[in-house]
């Protein structure tokens, strides 16, 4: 999805209900301390309707996992992939705690991606280091920061291995493999600064080829890149405005799954009626997008190494 050094070649793009597009890649230089933070965890998606948002995720050619009763009344589902990341669809029908309340208010301004959590293999370290920083959190299951906190949109958490997965729950129709990135539509702040000073990551510069806000052609954006060694974090500009973007002022916007066959995968998306073909591609990979409003206010991209 982007590449510090050299600008990727756009083959073609034609739009037609969905679009891809290719991105550049960070090199692994100014990879951080991968005993604090590895990679992407997993992306809660909050929908108000989680029967209806699991059977469109269905469609699109994800296996589903159901999830487990929770005391506060949250119900989820899980969309697993073999190496512990995944996306979560989850919703909160009614207030009973503070989190269903934050839920809920969510919920008020549409479906979309709630949270981000990046992979921390031992917390106890990483709260060690997040304290040096003097970044105040909660260490429980995973590592939060209050509700009020800035950096309330990411919590870190220990990659969700369950003796219940089944290999059933990894056979995705579309090809999705991994979940290997997610975009920011976030300024770095000092407040993350901070952060990433905590963990040993260096975001670098890097063009990013997006939608225009018409959705009519692809332009290149000024972004920041943290690389992780397995997953990257990628800063787009605050006034970026993506066609069909769900919600503004929301800091998360899309994701990137690895495939391993592109071609299968927009046979998945076609059969679900998201369009024509398109493709764009570069030495590197090649990739396709999913729109915001046909996957519940989130962008998902699917990258194919080439």
């Amino acid at each position: 999805m982007y590449h510090p050094n050299a600008m990727l070649r756009l083959a073609y793009c034609a739009i037609v209900g969905w679009c891809c597009v290719t991105f550049m890649l960070p090199d692994a230089t100014g990879q951080g301390r991968a005993d604090l933070v590895a990679g992407i965890d997993h992306v809660p998606i909050a929908v108000a309707n989680l029967d209806s948002a699991a059977a469109h995720f269905a469609r699109l050619g994800f296996a589903l996992k159901p999830g487990r009763p929770h005391e506060n009344g949250i119900r989820n589902v899980h969309i697993k992939f073999p190496d512990g990341t995944e996306l979560e669809l989850i919703t909160a029908p009614e207030v009973r705690d503070d989190l269903t309340r934050e839920y809920r208010a969510f919920l008020e301004h549409g479906d979309g991606p709630a949270f981000v959590a990046l992979y921390a293999p031992d917390k106890e370290k990483l709260s060690e280091s997040l304290g040096a920083a003097g970044l105040s959190h909660s260490v429980g299951w995973g590592i939060t920061f209050a509700q009020d906190h800035p950096l309330r949109y990411l919590f870190f958490g220990p990659r969700n291995a369950s003796p219940t997965d089944k290999p059933e729950h990894f056979q995705h129709a579309n090809g999705a493999q991994s979940l290997i990135g997610v975009w920011l539509a976030q300024d770095i702040r000092d407040v993350e600064s901070t952060l990433l000073a905590a963990i040993d990551s260096q975001p670098r510069e890097a063009g990013v080829l997006v939608p225009d806000e018409a959705f009519v052609r692809v332009e290149s954006v000024d972004a920041r890149v943290v690389t992780f060694a397995e997953g990257t974090l990628v800063f787009l500009p605050v006034d970026f405005a993506l066609s069909g973007a769900a919600v503004p002022h929301r800091p998360i916007v899309g994701v990137t799954l690895r495939t391993a066959d592109l071609d299968g995968t927009r046979k998945a998306l076609h059969a679900a009626g998201l369009g024509d073909r398109l493709l764009a591609h570069d030495s590197a990979h090649r990739s396709l997008f999913v729109r915001p409003d046909d996957a519940h206010g989130l962008w998902i991209e699917f990258r194919e190494a080439r």
